[in-house]
């Protein structure tokens, strides 16, 4: 694990591929910059599905795989798992040509 506690990756960094999908890149990573991207990615993916209702986060959960290369890009992932009437459960995946790094997995509730 990284040391590095300014989070100097801005989220306008994330160029967004599609609704799920996005790449950034940093010339080097710490896991909380990875960690709040990725959920920024995962929570877009999850409004897009839920365009008419606001959503409000009510878990998150990271698990760390590998720290990342400085210097490189890395592609951020997202998927909706399930959807209830109440709930939607997301998850998204950060990583680093064939290697993951970070998954993410996140709980919202629709109001």
């Amino acid at each position: 694990m990284t040391t590095q506690t300014d989070l100097t990756i801005p989220v306008s960094a994330l160029k967004f591929d599609g609704a799920a999908t996005a790449t950034a890149h940093g010339e080097s990573w710490d896991m909380l910059q990875i960690g709040g991207l990725l959920q920024t990615v995962i929570a877009r993916h999850a409004q897009h599905e839920i365009r008419d209702q606001a959503l409000d986060t009510v878990s998150v959960t990271f698990d760390v795989s590998a720290d990342a290369a400085t210097g490189s890009d890395i592609a951020f992932t997202s998927r909706i798992d399930r959807k209830t009437r109440t709930l939607v459960f997301a998850s998204g995946l950060a990583s680093q040509t064939d290697r993951h790094l970070l998954k993410a997995t996140i709980v919202f509730r629709i109001s």
